[in-house]
């Protein structure tokens, strides 16, 4: 649909009067609509440019005002440490108080949807009210901020000595770990470990320890090494085993700390595979020598489990195509045994027994979520990537289990992520039709909006035939008209007016198909959306660059497959890889490239053919989404997302220096 058509019924741009003067006030004062309430500003961290020494680099870096995430670390599910500012300082980063008073468009989603996003409904914040006698001086509790310096590494220092371990951390993330050499990557991680303990974050702590053995050298190493032992040993038996599925340094050195009593064979090469790297072999423990004089791991036995038959037989075998075509592409350097078994025609015994084989080390699949279960519920001894998300908290495992999948929820988290690194505190709308996966997708923007620190301004659901019913109202459109309705009835004179739309909106994120969307984003300009920026889930389409003019001013979610990518024009000559089921090749393909990570200790943060994955603490393979960015004179750019530096990044290693 072209905006030039809907331009032709558009309602004047002009106030025009008719009336004596006095009504011309009275019509001014009585149908503007006062959306905008006061806010009471709260001082936020801002970015800030600093400077390191020219011994370090030449180049200024940006300091990121917050703390690393959490560090992912497979743990079955359970929190044991996190990684981020204490509750305290974090409440009042986040917290912003609103006076009452706004009159508040309602939200509109069906009986169907109600109860699930009940809580997200609400346009306003409930304010914080705090009592004081009239001669008090109100407390300010100030959060902390990075320090502006030339050599922020001994700034950050000063401040630990002087009891600020939030500062000090928020100062030296400033500095591009690229930049810096062995010594001083290994400086940083010693002053975060001990801010991260003065804040009583001892896991946090460690697993800085531990990445800063990574470049120490000989009697220092061999010292360090021995006194994180000596902690782990201290930590209760449950926690040390939840570190010890992990795939990082401390996870390895946990394991190996369980190993050293237990000295199975099988468990002893699966480890050399998985840290064949590790600097606890550097080190070169007495006590650690069953690592250092053992057997040279075998092949990496994988089990794939997939619909080869059945109503799923397409699917499956789009799955089986990416996965070979990665294997492939490992086969020459790393040994990987691959054994393809049809999900469909195997019995409930048969899977069960590929669970506790002695042969088996880990497991691809099953696909389909039922299947997932029954599979988790005859607790498989191996590692499990299960192709489906399943909430692994509710069941008794007892060996890893991870969930990759083309889930809503992941789209619609790139989207909030998206708008988080482009404006601070975001207040957005949400837009989304009454289905199940539309539901979904509203309750995952709203959750993440949490964790980003923004706030929902609304969540609507489309009308199939008249959105416009669910626009005008999230917008404000509907009660301006009623207004000016009201307004001309007391008057007994016909108003022409333009309506104001609230201006409380950050952005708006819809989730629709590609063809509702061509008509969707005319419509939210047609109502004097203007200039805020839009964010579509689900609306990608192949030829997007023939219908940029319907989609001015507006980002779109995609996967780095569907924009294309070296595997995607490698498996062209496939027939799986093209059309509905090149998704799923593409899943297939990320499946492989994480069970090799897994296995053989690499990174579990990768650019993948879905999104950039990250494995976090919650089991679950997240996708960052690319966003294709369509401006306003029609030019259509791509970001694929990048994670911000970090000295917790493998990579990092093999950086210049």
């Amino acid at each position: 649909m072209s905006t030039d058509l809907l331009l032709l019924i558009k309602p004047a741009r002009k106030l025009i009067l008719k009336t004596s003067g006095l009504a011309a006030i009275v019509v001014v004062v009585g149908c503007q609509q006062q959306v905008k309430p006061p806010v009471t500003e709260v001082r936020t961290t801002e970015k800030i440019q600093v400077s390191i020494p020219e011994e370090q680099a030449d180049t200024d870096v940006m300091i990121e005002p917050s703390l690393p995430e959490q560090i992912d670390w497979n743990r079955r599910s359970r929190e044991i440490a996190r990684t981020e500012l204490s509750p305290i300082i974090r409440a009042q980063m986040t917290t912003i108080t609103e006076e009452t008073g706004i009159e508040s468009p309602p939200t509109i989603p069906p009986k169907s949807s109600q109860a699930k996003i009940e809580a997200s409904s609400s346009i306003e914040n409930i304010p914080t009210i705090q009592s004081t006698d009239e001669t008090s001086t109100p407390v300010v509790d100030e959060p902390p901020t990075a320090i502006i310096t030339r050599d922020p590494i001994k700034t950050a220092a000063n401040l630990l000595s002087q009891n600020q371990p939030e500062s000090a951390i928020l100062t030296i993330n400033g500095v591009d770990p690229r930049t810096l050499s062995a010594s001083q990557r290994a400086g940083i991680l010693k002053i975060k470990s001990s801010a991260y303990r003065l804040l009583n974050m001892t896991i946090a702590a460690l697993r800085f320890d531990a990445e800063r053995l990574r470049y120490l050298e000989t009697e220092t190493l061999v010292i360090a090494t021995m006194k994180i032992l000596e902690d782990l040993e201290r930590l209760p038996e449950r926690i040390l085993l939840d570190l010890s599925v992990g795939t990082d340094l401390l996870a390895g050195m946990a394991h190996a700390l369980q190993l050293k009593t237990t000295q199975n064979g099988d468990a002893i090469s699966q480890w050399l595979r998985k840290y064949r790297d590790h600097p606890l072999l550097k080190a070169n423990l007495p006590d650690y020598a069953f690592l250092t004089n053992a057997e040279p791991p075998k092949d990496f036995e994988i089990s794939i489990l997939l619909p080869l038959s059945g109503d799923l037989a397409n699917a499956g075998r789009a799955i089986r195509d990416g996965i070979l075509y990665e294997y492939q592409k490992h086969r020459p350097d790393l040994g990987i045994a691959l054994t393809i078994i049809d999900s469909e025609s195997s019995t409930a015994d048969t899977l069960a027994q590929i669970g506790r084989s002695a042969i088996t080390e880990f497991v691809i699949g099953p696909l389909q979520k039922d299947k997932v279960t029954a599979f988790l519920r005859t607790e498989p001894k191996v590692p499990v990537l299960a192709l489906n998300r399943v909430p692994t908290n509710k069941l008794d495992l007892t060996s890893p289990v991870y969930s990759l999948s083309l889930a809503v929820e992941d789209d619609a988290e790139s989207a909030v992520n998206q708008i988080a690194r482009e404006m601070d505190q975001p207040r957005i709308v949400v837009f989304h039709y009454d289905s199940t996966l539309g539901t979904r997708a509203a309750e995952a923007v709203h959750n993440q909006i949490e964790v980003i620190g923004g706030s929902t301004a609304g969540i609507f659901v489309l009308d199939q035939k008249k959105p416009e019913i669910a626009i005008t109202k999230a917008f404000g459109v509907s009660d301006s008209n009623d207004r000016r309705r009201k307004l001309s009835k007391n008057l007994n004179l016909r108003l022409e007016h333009t309506p104001r739309i609230r201006q409380d909106m950050s952005a708006i994120i819809v989730y629709t198909d590609p063809k509702r969307a061509q008509q969707i984003r005319p419509l939210l300009d047609f109502y004097y959306l203007e200039d805020t920026e839009v964010y579509l889930i689900g609306a990608y389409r192949s030829d997007i660059s023939d219908i940029t003019e319907d989609l001015k001013n507006t980002n779109v979610m995609v996967t780095p497959w569907d924009l294309g990518t070296g595997a995607k024009d490698d498996l062209y000559s496939r027939q799986n890889a093209q059309g509905v089921f090149g998704s799923l090749v593409a899943i297939g393909v990320d499946a492989m490239r994480m069970a090799t990570q897994l296995g053989f200790g690499g990174s579990t943060s990768f650019q993948g053919e879905t999104g950039y994955l990250t494995l976090r603490a919650d089991s679950l393979i997240h996708r960052q989404l690319s966003n294709v960015r369509i401006s306003r004179s029609e030019e259509i750019s791509v970001d694929l997302w990048e994670p911000l530096p970090s000295l917790l990044q493998s990579d990092l290693l093999h950086a210049e220096q």
